[in-house]
């Protein structure tokens, strides 16, 4: 059953790159509107990000929505961490 899933996945151009590529693209149009920090890797951001959202959906769903940080808090903090944001303009 396995193989076959596999198989079909690989046959229709599906699997993990179909996740992560739109989100790598948003993340590109991002950075050059400086709104996404000029040194971040889109392409291991949005694999990061995409985790971070698996983990939080295994932890409301196996534990409840209360368990842990809110969802807004979880993804400021993987954005955080992630650290995609620009750099603070700081006044001279």
């Amino acid at each position: 059953m396995t193989v076959r899933f596999r198989q079909a996945v690989r046959d229709n151009d599906l699997g993990p790159r179909t996740e992560t590529a739109p989100l790598a693209a948003y993340l590109t149009a991002e950075q050059g509107l400086g709104r996404v920090r000029p040194d971040a890797d889109p392409e291991a951001s949005a694999r990061l990000l995409v985790a971070g959202c698996f983990h939080r959906a295994y932890i409301e769903m196996f534990m409840g929505a209360d368990a842990g940080p809110a969802r807004e808090a979880s993804a400021r903090e993987i954005i955080r961490e992630l650290r995609l944001e620009p750099a603070a303009v700081r006044p001279a």
